[in-house]
């Protein structure tokens, strides 16, 4: 009967909207210490206070009260709202990788500082005051308008070119004697004084001219190809006076070269 009386006490009271709210706060804050693991991490306090209490010393009791009362404080801690959303961000960050990887970095960083030393330090500042003076100067506008003219070199070809034409000019001034570049210059200066001579001059002006009015008779009136038309115009005097004259200047050519090469007249 004192059994039966109690639990329709207990029944009574649980009837009570208020008693029913506050029971279900507690155990909502149950739960929740139970998901964070506080409520676990608090059972092994109590038994290892219990542990204690029976086994250790008055002194060693007080100390280890201190540390559960401790314990208690940072328990309560943890069950507050702010610290369980603090612990569900960390497991998401600890699921998704990223903590592992902030942990290598600041393993690479520890490392980094323990191995760099002084001198190195102070190599790699330099380094980086040699990035910052090129960073400057690539900021300026005709360094980036000298790039454009670079890029235009590199997609034409030119810059290929150009570099093949310094390789030979490096390979050149690294074989040619001093020997052979006096002779070269001799050679130059002679080929120079030749042909500025008022004769010389006369020659090429005249050839210039007659290639410039052939080109241009060939460009308004091209001729027909053909064999009738070739001895039509081998026919024409003034084309048999230019053969005479290629001729007499492929025969006295030929005189001078013996000469200059010999040292003697060559007798007609």
């Amino acid at each position: 009967m004192e059994e039966s009386k109690n639990i329709d006490a207990l029944l009574e009271k649980l009837s009570n909207p208020k008693t029913s709210e506050a029971a279900l706060t507690f155990l909502d804050k149950v739960t929740e210490l139970h998901e964070s693991g506080a409520l676990d991490s608090l059972f092994q306090a109590a038994q290892t206070v219990t542990f204690l209490k029976n086994s250790l010393t008055d002194s060693m009791v007080s100390k280890n009260a201190e540390m559960a009362a401790e314990l208690g404080e940072i328990t309560a801690e943890a069950a507050s709202p702010e610290v369980l959303d603090s612990i569900r961000e960390l497991k998401k960050f600890h699921r998704s990788g990223k903590l592992r990887d902030l942990f290598e970095i600041t393993d690479n960083i520890s490392f980094i500082m323990n191995t760099i030393s002084e001198k190195m330090m102070e190599r790699n500042a330099e380094m980086m005051g040699e990035l910052l003076t090129i960073a400057r100067e690539a900021a300026d506008p005709s360094m980036a308008e000298a790039l454009r003219e670079l890029k235009n070199l590199q997609k034409s070809g030119n810059l290929k070119t150009l570099a093949e034409a310094s390789y030979m000019i490096t390979f050149m001034a690294n074989v040619v004697s001093d020997s052979m570049v006096q002779r070269i210059a001799s050679f130059m200066a002679a080929f120079t004084e030749e042909v500025s001579t008022p004769q010389v001059q006369d020659i090429l002006g005249g050839m210039t001219k007659c290639v410039s009015k052939t080109v241009r008779e060939f460009s308004e009136n091209p001729p027909k190809p053909g064999l009738r038309n070739v001895i039509s115009l081998m026919k024409d005097p003034d084309v048999q006076m230019g053969l005479i004259f290629m001729a007499m200047i492929a025969k006295n050519m030929h005189k001078c070269m013996i000469e200059g090469y010999s040292g003697s007249a060559v007798k007609d």
